[in-house]
């Protein structure tokens, strides 16, 4: 690791890590702890409220560090429509797939907090390990990982309960992760063993280690699920993984001090921010090679993309602004005002249609020899605890109408058969959610 100090327009220096070592000179500055630290079944059945069913535009979500808020843009106009209080130090954030939730960590509260972005209200709060930096939400929407970087540790939060079901150890510091496509493994950023955790997430067990370049700090994994792009803040190199061999087969040289990378909807391109160059560097994934250089604000630290990948999106800490750039022409196009020292962001997805506030799950409940089961009881029981019961027809048919928007738990009981809860995600009507009793 370095041992010089680095600084940045003689603006005072933040410190990088708490643990009483300088890596690139971060100090605390007068402002409100400015930065401590940079780099650093059950059955789900979750329906859009009508708000969000209305929601068709994108919205861009910042954490901002200094003043314990999430402020939200309107993708649309780059206009701040709301803000909204957290826990203290909020570091990165994650949207669920369908757009109705943002799970938020607060480094010094030790928490997650979990936003609905229909009124854009904090409506759990998730006590994890020390220090919690990255989250990441599942493809299917049901859990959450949130790295702990004092703990070594992962704590996985199921998001029907927004409780932590499990905590899995890892290297030391952890900071970033992200997920396959798939959502069958989990790779994790661990800051201080200069390497990624590879956990498997159907039994949350780490299946292997792979070396990377020095402080690993942020990781994306591209949408066909081939390469994991992790930026190595003191190397100043993006190293690429081969997913299926875990193994390094290509370093890019970055700008200075690369934080958080995002991959484009089509695959093609990483857009690495670095937050002492006041730069995004673009990579070509077909050739690993930059591209492009960007001039951003001061202290570029977040980086995410809009779903149709026009544009990124930039947060600059010291600037106490986000950067909007053009990814056809790769120029900054806007610069929205109004955040403080924003760290994480994300974007949420673009709603496709409305989508209704009540649906209608219906399907088939068969045995192992393909046959449908009747006067089988299924039980559906939402976070209130208010339980639906509906019981299968001679042929093994079941029905549940005019359910509200919101999360519910599934059971079912057969006569001779076992049953084990399921995780599903839905936001729209089904008509074939079957089930195959053992």
């Amino acid at each position: 690791m370095r041992a010089n100090i680095k600084t940045l327009n003689n603006r005072e220096t933040l410190q990088h890590f708490k643990k009483g070592t300088q890596a690139r000179g971060i100090n605390k500055s007068a402002r409100t702890r400015l930065l401590s630290v940079l780099p650093a079944l059950v059955l789900t059945v979750v329906m859009w409220s009508a708000a969000a069913a209305q929601q068709t535009q994108q919205r861009v979500y910042v954490v901002n560090y200094c003043s314990n808020t999430v402020t939200v843009i309107d993708a649309a106009n780059n206009s701040v429509i709301s803000t909204i209080t957290v826990g203290a130090n909020p570091y990165r954030i994650a949207i669920t797939p369908d757009g109705t939730r943002a799970y938020v960590t607060n480094e010094s509260s030790g928490t997650v907090s979990v936003i609905n972005t229909a009124t854009d209200t904090v409506v759990a709060t998730v006590l994890v390990g020390l220090n919690p930096y990255g989250v990441a939400v599942t493809p299917n929407g049901t859990r959450a990982y949130s790295t702990n970087g004092y703990s070594n540790t992962v704590s996985v939060i199921n998001t029907a309960t927004n409780t932590v079901i499990a905590t899995i150890p890892v290297g030391a510091a952890p900071r970033g992760v992200t997920f396959t496509p798939d959502g069958t493994r989990a790779y994790v950023a661990n800051s201080d063993s200069n390497n990624i955790t590879v956990i498997n997430t159907a039994n949350n067990s780490v299946i292997s280690t792979v070396p990377v370049g020095t402080f690993p700090v942020a990781v994306a994994i591209t949408p066909d699920g081939t390469r994991a792009y992790v930026t190595d803040y003191i190397s100043d190199a993006v190293s690429v993984i081969n997913i299926v061999t875990n193994s390094v087969i290509a370093t890019i040289p970055v700008g200075d001090g690369p934080e958080l990378v995002a991959i484009t909807p089509d695959g093609t391109r990483a857009y690495v921010a670095n937050i002492s160059s006041n730069t995004v560097s673009v990579i070509n994934t077909a050739t690993n090679a930059v591209v492009a250089t960007i001039p951003a604000g001061i202290y570029s630290f977040g980086v995410a993309i809009t779903a149709d990948g026009t544009r990124a999106y930039v947060t600059n800490i010291l600037s106490d602004t986000v950067s909007v750039i053009d990814t056809a022409t790769n120029t900054v196009i806007a610069t929205v005002p109004d955040v403080d020292c924003p760290f994480g962001i994300a974007i949420s997805p673009r709603a496709a249609a409305p989508i209704p506030e009540s649906v209608t799950v219906g399907g088939r409940i068969i045995s192992p020899f393909g046959r449908g089961i009747s006067r089988a009881r299924l039980n559906l029981t939402d976070s209130t605890g208010k339980t639906q019961t509906v019981y299968t027809n001679p042929f093994g048919y079941y029905r549940f109408s005019n359910l509200a928007s919101g999360t519910y738990t599934l059971t079912i009981k057969a006569k001779g058969y076992e049953f084990a809860p399921q995780g599903l995600a839905i936001n729209q009507q089904i008509e074939n959610l079957n089930f195959t009793l053992k």
